[in-house]
Protein backbone atom coordinates (compact mmCIF):
# COMPACT_ATOMS: atom_id res chain seq x y z
CA UNK A 1 0.00 0.00 0.00
CA UNK A 2 1.30 3.56 -1.08
CA UNK A 3 2.07 5.88 1.73
CA UNK A 4 -0.43 8.58 1.56
CA UNK A 5 0.49 11.95 3.40
CA UNK A 6 -2.53 13.48 4.86
CA UNK A 7 -2.96 17.25 4.28
CA UNK A 8 -4.51 19.70 7.07
CA UNK A 9 -7.75 19.54 5.23
CA UNK A 10 -7.82 15.84 5.04
CA UNK A 11 -10.23 13.97 6.86
CA UNK A 12 -10.73 10.35 7.44
CA UNK A 13 -14.24 8.16 8.23
CA UNK A 14 -14.86 4.59 9.34
CA UNK A 15 -17.56 3.21 7.86
CA UNK A 16 -18.99 -0.23 7.02
CA UNK A 17 -18.65 -1.03 3.49
CA UNK A 18 -19.96 -4.33 1.88
CA UNK A 19 -17.04 -6.69 0.00
CA UNK A 20 -15.84 -5.40 -3.19
CA UNK A 21 -17.72 -8.90 -4.89
CA UNK A 22 -20.53 -8.77 -2.89
CA UNK A 23 -24.11 -7.95 -4.55
CA UNK A 24 -25.11 -5.11 -1.81
CA UNK A 25 -21.62 -3.31 -2.90
CA UNK A 26 -22.12 -3.61 -6.57
CA UNK A 27 -26.27 -2.94 -5.83
CA UNK A 28 -25.32 0.48 -3.91
CA UNK A 29 -22.74 1.77 -6.39
CA UNK A 30 -24.48 0.97 -9.38
CA UNK A 31 -27.31 3.15 -7.53
CA UNK A 32 -25.45 6.08 -6.70
CA UNK A 33 -23.11 6.28 -9.59
CA UNK A 34 -19.46 6.04 -7.93
CA UNK A 35 -17.20 3.20 -6.78
CA UNK A 36 -15.22 4.55 -3.95
CA UNK A 37 -12.94 2.01 -5.16
CA UNK A 38 -12.89 2.54 -8.74
CA UNK A 39 -13.72 -1.33 -9.55
CA UNK A 40 -17.01 -0.85 -11.37
CA UNK A 41 -17.19 0.95 -14.42
CA UNK A 42 -19.90 2.19 -16.59
CA UNK A 43 -21.37 3.88 -13.95
CA UNK A 44 -24.22 6.50 -14.34
CA UNK A 45 -23.44 9.75 -11.80
CA UNK A 46 -26.59 12.22 -13.35
CA UNK A 47 -29.17 10.17 -11.62
CA UNK A 48 -30.97 13.18 -9.33
CA UNK A 49 -30.88 13.91 -5.68
CA UNK A 50 -27.70 12.07 -5.08
CA UNK A 51 -25.05 14.63 -5.81
CA UNK A 52 -23.85 14.19 -2.02
CA UNK A 53 -24.66 10.31 -0.99
CA UNK A 54 -22.61 9.96 -4.00
CA UNK A 55 -19.93 11.74 -2.88
CA UNK A 56 -19.47 9.34 0.04
CA UNK A 57 -20.14 6.62 -1.47
CA UNK A 58 -22.22 3.33 -0.43
CA UNK A 59 -21.52 2.66 3.12
CA UNK A 60 -23.10 2.95 6.83
CA UNK A 61 -21.15 5.20 9.45
CA UNK A 62 -19.72 3.67 12.25
CA UNK A 63 -17.19 7.02 13.18
CA UNK A 64 -18.14 9.88 11.34
CA UNK A 65 -15.33 11.93 9.54
CA UNK A 66 -12.69 13.73 11.67
CA UNK A 67 -9.38 15.37 10.60
CA UNK A 68 -6.80 13.21 12.24
CA UNK A 69 -4.79 14.56 15.65
CA UNK A 70 -1.57 15.85 16.26
CA UNK A 71 1.06 13.30 16.17
CA UNK A 72 -1.15 10.34 14.18
CA UNK A 73 -0.89 9.82 10.14
CA UNK A 74 -2.99 7.49 7.85
CA UNK A 75 -0.49 4.62 9.05
CA UNK A 76 -1.70 4.84 12.41
CA UNK A 77 -4.68 4.98 11.59
CA UNK A 78 -4.84 1.85 9.55
CA UNK A 79 -2.82 0.00 12.45
CA UNK A 80 -5.72 1.03 14.69
CA UNK A 81 -8.23 -0.14 12.51
CA UNK A 82 -6.58 -3.49 12.39
CA UNK A 83 -6.36 -3.72 15.97
CA UNK A 84 -10.20 -2.73 16.36
CA UNK A 85 -11.32 -4.56 13.61
CA UNK A 86 -9.61 -7.66 15.45
CA UNK A 87 -11.67 -7.73 18.65
CA UNK A 88 -14.78 -7.68 16.40
CA UNK A 89 -17.27 -10.31 15.44
CA UNK A 90 -19.84 -10.36 12.68
CA UNK A 91 -23.31 -8.83 12.58
CA UNK A 92 -26.06 -9.52 10.46
CA UNK A 93 -28.35 -6.34 9.82
CA UNK A 94 -32.12 -8.25 10.41
CA UNK A 95 -34.70 -7.32 7.32
CA UNK A 96 -32.48 -4.87 5.58
CA UNK A 97 -35.32 -2.64 3.56
CA UNK A 98 -35.11 0.89 1.77
CA UNK A 99 -37.62 3.32 3.38
CA UNK A 100 -37.46 7.38 4.29
CA UNK A 101 -35.26 8.15 7.17
CA UNK A 102 -35.74 11.99 8.20
CA UNK A 103 -36.43 12.95 4.86
CA UNK A 104 -33.62 11.01 3.09
CA UNK A 105 -33.80 7.56 1.25
CA UNK A 106 -31.96 4.88 3.09
CA UNK A 107 -31.12 1.33 3.57
CA UNK A 108 -32.01 -0.01 6.93
CA UNK A 109 -32.84 -2.85 9.35
CA UNK A 110 -36.10 -3.57 9.99
CA UNK A 111 -36.16 -3.53 13.65
CA UNK A 112 -33.94 -2.40 16.75
CA UNK A 113 -30.11 -3.59 16.19
CA UNK A 114 -28.27 -3.29 19.91
CA UNK A 115 -25.30 -5.56 18.45
CA UNK A 116 -24.89 -3.47 15.88
CA UNK A 117 -25.04 -0.29 18.12
CA UNK A 118 -22.36 -1.45 20.32
CA UNK A 119 -20.57 -1.80 17.32
CA UNK A 120 -20.99 1.70 16.41
CA UNK A 121 -20.51 2.93 19.68
CA UNK A 122 -17.23 1.06 20.41
CA UNK A 123 -15.85 2.16 17.02
CA UNK A 124 -16.75 5.94 17.83
CA UNK A 125 -14.57 4.81 21.30
CA UNK A 126 -11.74 3.14 19.97
CA UNK A 127 -10.93 5.73 17.58
CA UNK A 128 -11.75 8.52 19.34
CA UNK A 129 -8.23 9.16 20.46
CA UNK A 130 -7.26 10.38 16.74
CA UNK A 131 -9.88 12.76 16.26
CA UNK A 132 -8.62 16.48 16.50
CA UNK A 133 -10.89 18.76 18.31
CA UNK A 134 -13.04 19.78 15.66
CA UNK A 135 -13.15 23.43 14.40
CA UNK A 136 -15.79 26.15 14.95
CA UNK A 137 -16.83 25.81 11.40
CA UNK A 138 -16.68 22.25 11.76
CA UNK A 139 -19.55 22.38 14.68
CA UNK A 140 -21.42 24.58 12.93
CA UNK A 141 -21.68 22.18 9.73
CA UNK A 142 -22.83 19.64 11.77
CA UNK A 143 -25.19 21.46 14.03
CA UNK A 144 -28.53 22.20 13.26
CA UNK A 145 -31.85 23.65 14.66
CA UNK A 146 -33.09 20.39 14.30
CA UNK A 147 -30.77 18.27 16.67
CA UNK A 148 -32.45 18.15 20.07
CA UNK A 149 -30.36 18.68 23.25
CA UNK A 150 -29.10 15.31 23.82
CA UNK A 151 -27.91 15.39 20.23
CA UNK A 152 -25.90 18.43 20.64
CA UNK A 153 -24.64 17.34 23.80
CA UNK A 154 -23.32 14.04 21.32
CA UNK A 155 -22.11 16.77 18.90
CA UNK A 156 -19.91 18.19 21.27
CA UNK A 157 -18.49 15.46 22.94
CA UNK A 158 -18.13 13.25 19.90
CA UNK A 159 -18.18 14.98 16.94
CA UNK A 160 -21.31 13.72 15.62
CA UNK A 161 -24.84 13.96 16.90
CA UNK A 162 -26.12 10.68 16.38
CA UNK A 163 -23.75 8.33 18.61
CA UNK A 164 -24.51 6.26 21.55
CA UNK A 165 -28.58 6.15 22.05
CA UNK A 166 -29.29 8.05 19.19
CA UNK A 167 -27.33 5.90 16.29
CA UNK A 168 -29.79 4.74 13.39
CA UNK A 169 -27.99 1.93 11.66
CA UNK A 170 -28.52 3.40 7.96
CA UNK A 171 -26.56 3.17 4.52
CA UNK A 172 -27.84 6.21 2.48
CA UNK A 173 -29.45 6.37 -0.79
CA UNK A 174 -30.66 10.36 -1.41
CA UNK A 175 -29.81 13.64 -0.57
CA UNK A 176 -32.41 15.30 0.97
CA UNK A 177 -36.16 14.91 -0.70
CA UNK A 178 -37.64 17.86 1.19
CA UNK A 179 -38.94 20.02 -1.81
CA UNK A 180 -39.42 16.35 -4.23
CA UNK A 181 -42.89 15.83 -4.35
CA UNK A 182 -44.56 13.13 -2.89
CA UNK A 183 -45.60 11.04 -5.75
CA UNK A 184 -41.74 11.52 -6.77
CA UNK A 185 -40.05 10.17 -3.79
CA UNK A 186 -42.74 7.39 -4.12
CA UNK A 187 -41.52 6.67 -7.51
CA UNK A 188 -37.66 6.86 -6.23
CA UNK A 189 -38.24 4.16 -3.42
CA UNK A 190 -39.70 1.68 -5.48
CA UNK A 191 -36.71 2.60 -8.31
CA UNK A 192 -34.40 1.75 -4.74
CA UNK A 193 -36.13 -1.38 -4.17
CA UNK A 194 -35.94 -2.46 -7.39
CA UNK A 195 -32.06 -1.64 -7.58
CA UNK A 196 -31.31 -3.70 -4.59
CA UNK A 197 -33.70 -6.91 -5.05
CA UNK A 198 -31.13 -9.52 -6.16
CA UNK A 199 -28.99 -8.50 -3.07
CA UNK A 200 -31.89 -8.83 -0.95
CA UNK A 201 -31.53 -12.41 -1.66
CA UNK A 202 -28.04 -12.12 0.56
CA UNK A 203 -27.64 -11.60 4.06
CA UNK A 204 -26.11 -7.83 4.88
CA UNK A 205 -22.99 -8.88 6.95
CA UNK A 206 -21.55 -6.26 8.94
CA UNK A 207 -17.68 -8.06 8.72
CA UNK A 208 -15.16 -5.59 8.70
CA UNK A 209 -14.71 -1.59 8.69
CA UNK A 210 -13.73 0.29 5.97
CA UNK A 211 -11.25 3.38 6.42
CA UNK A 212 -12.15 6.14 3.80
CA UNK A 213 -10.74 9.08 2.92
CA UNK A 214 -11.22 12.66 2.30
CA UNK A 215 -8.32 14.55 0.68
CA UNK A 216 -9.75 18.20 0.24
CA UNK A 217 -13.00 19.24 1.39
CA UNK A 218 -15.93 18.76 -0.75
CA UNK A 219 -13.55 15.90 -2.72
CA UNK A 220 -15.46 12.59 -2.88
CA UNK A 221 -14.53 10.09 -0.20
CA UNK A 222 -12.16 6.83 -1.81
CA UNK A 223 -12.37 3.89 0.43
CA UNK A 224 -8.68 3.27 1.53
CA UNK A 225 -8.76 -0.01 2.66
CA UNK A 226 -11.00 -2.40 4.24
CA UNK A 227 -9.95 -4.22 7.73
CA UNK A 228 -12.43 -7.96 7.96
CA UNK A 229 -13.39 -8.90 11.71
CA UNK A 230 -10.29 -10.77 12.31
CA UNK A 231 -7.91 -7.95 11.32
CA UNK A 232 -6.13 -8.45 8.11
CA UNK A 233 -6.80 -6.05 5.57
CA UNK A 234 -7.96 -6.94 1.85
Amino acid sequence: MATFISGNHTRYAVYFAPASDSPWWQAGCRWLGRDPEQRIGGLDATTPWRDNARRYGFHATLKAPFHLADGYDETRLLACASIFASHQAAREVPLPTVRLLGNFLALQADGPVPQISTLAQDCVQHFEPLRAAPTAADLARRSSALLTARQQALLQQWGYPYTEEQFRFHMTLSDSLTNVEPVVAQAMTEDARAAFSQAMAVPLVIDGIAIFREEASGAPFDLVARFGFGGLPE
